[in-house]
């Protein structure tokens, strides 16, 4: 059931994504701390890791089970991108964007070298997955 749970909550960028780009189209001349967002969601994920790292039967597991549906959207993403060149017209491939919608600035920063968007997914998979890992590490380090 806790593995269950950590599913759960490796959804919660799917919900960041959609209010974001609510705001975004509500609100299209205000500019948004786009940079600062990606941050915030980093210390988020890593603060979720901290509380919930013992959901697994250890760090990396919890880390695995929760950045699931990180890494499947990832998939998703790079099929859209890479193989189809283009993205679904339904749910899935609007909500695939959504994902890492926040942290797609911050992403981009570390990515400014290559000019495809699916480098910037991996990147943000990546940094959640360390951020993740990093507060899990915390939480077992301070215990």
């Amino acid at each position: 059931m806790r593995r269950f749970k950590l599913f759960l909550i490796g959804l919660i960028p799917f919900i960041l994504g959609f209010i974001m780009n609510a705001i975004m189209m509500q609100n299209p001349n205000f500019n948004l701390p786009y940079k600062l967002i990606g941050v915030l969601s980093l210390v988020i994920w890593g603060f979720i890791g901290f509380k919930t790292c013992e959901f697994g039967k250890t760090s990396v597991e919890s880390a695995m089970i929760v950045n699931l549906p990180a890494f499947l959207v990832l998939l998703l993403n790079l099929f859209q991108e890479i193989i189809l060149g283009q993205y679904w017209f339904n749910i899935v491939g609007i909500s695939t964007q959504f994902f890492y919608l926040p942290l797609i600035n911050l992403s981009f920063s570390f990515t400014f070298w290559s000019p495809y968007l699916w480098t910037v997914y991996i990147v943000g998979f990546l940094l959640m997955f360390a951020s993740y890992y990093i507060g899990a590490y915390l939480k077992k380090r301070s215990l």
